[in-house]
């Protein structure tokens, strides 16, 4: 009688279960992540056009604040941005040197629950120059 040592090929149940638990972690962490990813992208958007607009520079502040709410609102459905909240997130900086642009500047921090007590956190702090004269003259 031969006696053979068969190879053993294939994949074991610990190994699977290993496999489908790593999967499913990584799915949960994609799908928890996705909005916060998906709302600093409409966020960038909607700072970009209204840093574009050939007059940014030499509008008010409040202008500008209701001009990116009405941009925000126009491609998202992001909430966080109100009337009122929104003077708190937006800050216009001044040049600090002859030539320079006005920054338009947004911070704020937004969370998702991970799992339970564990939350991811997006941190948003941006500014981008404005387009235009700063005086309002149109040199």
């Amino acid at each position: 009688m031969r006696t053979t040592r068969a190879r053993q090929l294939g994949l074991t149940m610990a190994g699977l279960i290993f496999i489908l638990a790593f999967i499913g972690i990584v799915v949960m962490f994609v799908v928890r992540a996705f909005p916060l990813y998906n709302e600093k992208m409409q966020v960038v958007a909607a700072m970009n056009s209204v840093a574009a607009r050939p007059e940014a520079a030499s509008m008010p502040e409040r202008e500008l604040e209701l001009s990116f709410l009405k941009s925000l609102q126009a491609t998202s459905n992001i909430a966080r941005f109100s009337d009122r909240s929104i003077k708190d997130h937006i800050e216009i900086v001044k040049p600090e040197g002859k030539g320079e642009a006005k920054l338009f500047r947004l911070h704020y921090q937004a969370t998702n629950e991970l799992y339970k007590d564990l939350h991811l956190m997006l941190n948003f702090d941006r500014q981008i120059p404005l387009q235009g004269n700063a005086s309002g003259t149109g040199e």
